[in-house]
């Protein structure tokens, strides 16, 4: 059984502003695109409930703000075995296959970013991870940051700067499987072997898909 991880943070920070039917717009997206039985989760610091949906919520512990929570994929106490987080403005346009049989203890994409910035670390982009609760490279990370969160937040852009920097040696996903949101909207039809298209910081568009030509109708019931 495979576990998919997302995180619901709710509050205010760098102008993200995502909502409870984003968790239920993923949940619709990983059923279509996978090939084996798996559990939803969502870590959140907000109380939502499905009652007609197997979404199961953990409570975000740490109170990290904003895209910092994702620390807490780290945690050695969230659900054991393999598990894939997708952040809430994924699209998944293609069989999840690929990715989930993508071995190593924690796998990212590369980084294609070019900006420079305080604290910036373009090694991974860390929109979709693949990794085994409970190992050593999480539990070490975990750990470390927690000795000296608000320094870490200080020194760093976001976690996925601190892990180029603390692990950079980490296996990474093949690049044309991955696309960014504001590179393709006016494609007509995806590359070939494109699996995930990621949002863009403070941009809620991913949400208007009546906007976008490749998009192939994956439209969820929200209830």
């Amino acid at each position: 059984m495979i576990n998919i991880i997302c995180i619901l943070w709710v509050g205010v920070f760098r102008g993200r502003n995502f909502t409870i039917n984003d968790i239920v717009r993923l949940y619709e997206l990983v059923k279509k695109n996978i090939d084996r039985p798996f559990n939803f989760y969502c870590l959140s610091n907000y109380p939502f409930h499905f009652p007609h949906l197997p979404i199961k919520r953990i409570p975000l512990k740490h109170g990290y703000p904003g895209w910092w929570s994702k620390v807490e994929l780290h945690r050695p106490d969230l659900p054991k075995g393999r598990t894939l987080y997708l952040d809430l403005d994924t699209h998944i346009v293609g069989s999840l296959k690929p990715i989930l049989d993508y071995p190593g203890d924690l796998v990212m994409f590369g980084s294609r970013a070019t900006g420079r910035g305080l604290g910036l670390v373009h090694r991974y982009q860390a929109a979709t991870m693949l990794f085994d609760s409970g190992t050593r490279v999480m539990r070490e990370f975990y750990d470390r940051f927690r000795m000296n969160a608000e320094h870490w937040m200080e020194k760093y852009r976001s976690e996925q700067d601190i892990m180029g920097d603390w692990i950079p040696r980490q296996p990474t996903f093949p690049h044309e499987w991955m696309l960014k949101l504001n590179n393709c909207k006016n494609m007509t039809a995806l590359p070939k072997g494109v699996i995930i298209v990621t949002g863009q910081p403070k941009d809620i568009s991913f949400r208007d898909t009546e906007k976008i030509k490749w998009y192939n109708n994956q439209k969820p019931i929200i209830t």
